[in-house]
């Protein structure tokens, strides 16, 4: 089971939206027995809410140093907040009860990924070397590893499919024969899913 988390989620807010958020979390844990030794104090973060407050309200006339004295309030709001989620976090050990006791919100878990879409783009281009080819694709988001196949005929003539590479990377050199066309496809691998193939094809003459 994963741990919570607590997070600071001030991302996009601008200074009005900080000093909200500050008081939020001020009004959880100022007295909170569950957290009797904040980092910031208390008393020093609501000095720096009550900062922030008189600076918003400053700053409506749009004062070049009334904006720099809100623009520096938030920044040690934002500074200040961080902190309190460290603390928090240090102190409730992945407990999502306690870290909302404090007014924090919890970080979103990343959620598994189950499925996976083919690669695409998927293409085969010459490269400088004779009869040899550079098949390549774009990254899938949660792949691990990628699987590239090749079209071969079998012994009773039917096409077979035949792997010729486990890549990191979106790309894989393969080897050709002279004058043919060869195919290719390529499959996403993850922790927990495949993809469908992706398939190129390239006419080789030389």
């Amino acid at each position: 089971m994963r741990k919570s988390k607590a997070k600071a989620g001030l991302r996009g807010m601008n200074p009005l939206d900080k000093a909200v958020r500050a008081s939020i979390i001020h009004s959880h844990m100022n007295g909170n027995p569950l957290f009797p030794d904040p980092s910031p104090s208390m008393a020093e973060f609501g000095a720096a809410i009550e900062e922030l407050r008189q600076a918003n309200v400053a700053a409506q006339d749009r004062g070049r140093m009334a904006l720099q004295r809100r623009d520096a309030a938030a920044e040690r709001i934002t500074t200040m907040i961080s902190r309190l989620a460290n603390y928090v976090n240090s102190l409730c050990e992945g407990d999502g009860a306690m870290i909302s006791a404090a007014g924090f919100i919890l970080a979103k878990k990343p959620e598994p990924i189950s499925t996976l879409h083919a690669p695409r783009k998927a293409q085969v281009r010459m490269t400088v070397h004779h009869s040899r080819m550079l098949v390549k694709w774009e990254r899938v988001p949660g792949a691990l590893i990628y699987q590239v196949e090749e079209q071969v005929g079998g012994m009773t003539g039917a096409e077979t499919w035949q792997r010729i590479g486990l890549t990191t990377r979106p790309t894989l050199i393969v080897d050709g024969r002279f004058d043919q066309t060869h195919t290719y496809r390529v499959c996403a691998v993850g922790t927990k899913a495949q993809s469908p193939y992706a398939m190129a094809m390239y006419n080789l003459a030389v």
